[in-house]
């Protein structure tokens, strides 16, 4: 039976001693570029940092960022973003590294200088510009020609939002009023799971543009902080709008910054409600302008039923003048017809110097082959009759 080592630490010492070598090898505070990976607010804020390579996590650690340091650090985050410190920022951080031989290691966040995420983000932003340009989709969508009517929508925003109540304020009055359809389709447009939940609801758009044709997709959201448009700056995100075969509204709700989104959208409003606008006030145009051609139409209709009128007037007097020429002419060639007819009669025939052969039987001879040799013939004359016989 072997015996126990008689050499050993405690655990404290030892990790006392892992202390002192990180106090000794790290000697004061150093800045550090990470990726939040979570935020806990529970009066500190308690952040797990992370790095990424190629999608996969090879560096993880905790961070505290003490109350006492908080708010005036916060307050200059949000000064410069418009938002406070959130899941999925990169971020570079001033920190004391520290180790606790109860807590372990842990990051003492002490400064942080948001223009650095400002700039990443803007770095970010550059590149998926650059890479739409190469493929031809920087303007397909917004070179499509700006809706005129709008009789069926589709519109993507955040479920229950201020921003979609200010859209439907003014939308919800076509839709009763049956003059535009419009299908809402809810995503999630803040944290991690924002590109997939708004290509999800990109595809279910597309689906109803199968389904029956829309005139627009409209992508909105309510105001926030500029880092929030991070969540937006997607390259398949963009790529889908860029691609989609109907013009993209968008009023995210931003008046100074744009999101990838907004820039390759047909139409950029700066709010939900300035994208309810366009659309109630393109129907309200379109409707002014039928009205307008209907009234021309109808002036037009009024004025060639006026002038057939005054055509057709004019076709049946000379149609009644002709019918009246017509008929006096036709009257003449009658009257002459009869004339010679009466004419014809055998006593005026007689009195012109012709004579009518009978036979025996007193009947009208009009052929020589009708007299046999020596047969007696009556010649009737206009002043008498008298008899021959024929000669053989």
């Amino acid at each position: 039976m072997t015996r126990a080592p008689e050499s050993f630490l405690e655990l404290a010492d030892l990790l006392g001693y892992v202390g002192q070598v990180v106090n000794r090898g790290i000697p004061g505070a150093v800045w550090v570029r990470a990726e939040l990976a979570s935020v806990t607010d529970r009066r500190h804020l308690y952040l797990d940092v992370v790095q990424l390579q190629d999608g996969q996590e090879v560096a993880k650690a905790r961070a505290t960022l003490w109350a006492r340091e908080r708010y005036s650090l916060e307050g200059k985050f949000r000064r410069a973003t418009g938002g406070g410190l959130r899941a999925g920022m990169k971020v570079l951080l001033y920190v004391t590294a520290e180790f606790h031989p109860q807590y372990g290691f842990s990051l003492h966040i002490l400064d942080l200088s948001p223009e650095f995420t400002v700039g990443d983000q803007a770095i970010k932003l550059d590149n998926i510009r650059r890479l739409l340009d190469q493929e031809g989709l920087l303007e397909r969508n917004r070179g499509l020609p700006p809706p005129t009517d709008f009789s069926r929508v589709a519109v993507v925003s955040p479920r229950q939002a201020a921003g979609l109540e200010d859209f439907r304020r003014e939308a919800d009055r076509l839709q009763r009023a049956g003059v535009t359809e419009f299908v809402y389709l809810p995503a999630t447009f803040q944290g991690r799971e924002a590109p997939a939940s708004l290509l999800s609801a990109l595809s279910a758009a597309l689906l109803a543009h199968l389904e029956a044709p829309l005139d627009a997709l409209v992508i909105i959201r309510g105001g926030g902080a500029q880092t929030d448009l991070a969540w937006l700056n997607d390259l398949e995100l963009a790529r889908m709008v860029a691609r989609f075969p109907v013009p993209v509204i968008t009023g995210i709700g931003h008046a100074r910054d744009d999101s990838i989104l907004d820039e390759v959208a047909c139409i950029r409003s700066d709010t939900p409600s300035k994208a309810a606008a366009y659309v109630v006030n393109a129907v309200a145009a379109a409707a002014g302008a039928a009205l307008a051609d209907h009234r021309q139409i109808r002036a037009l209709g009024q004025e060639a039923l006026r002038e057939a009128e005054r055509a057709a007037a004019w076709v049946n007097d000379r149609a009644l003048r002709a019918a009246r020429g017509r008929l006096s002419s036709e009257a003449e060639r009658l009257d002459r017809t009869m004339r010679g007819v009466v004419g014809l009669t055998p006593e005026r025939t007689l009195g012109r110097g012709y004579a009518l052969v009978r036979g025996v039987g007193g009947q009208v001879v009009t052929r020589a082959a009708q007299i046999g040799a020596g047969a007696p013939l009556r010649l009737e004359f206009v002043d008498g009759q008298v008899g021959v016989r024929a000669e053989p």
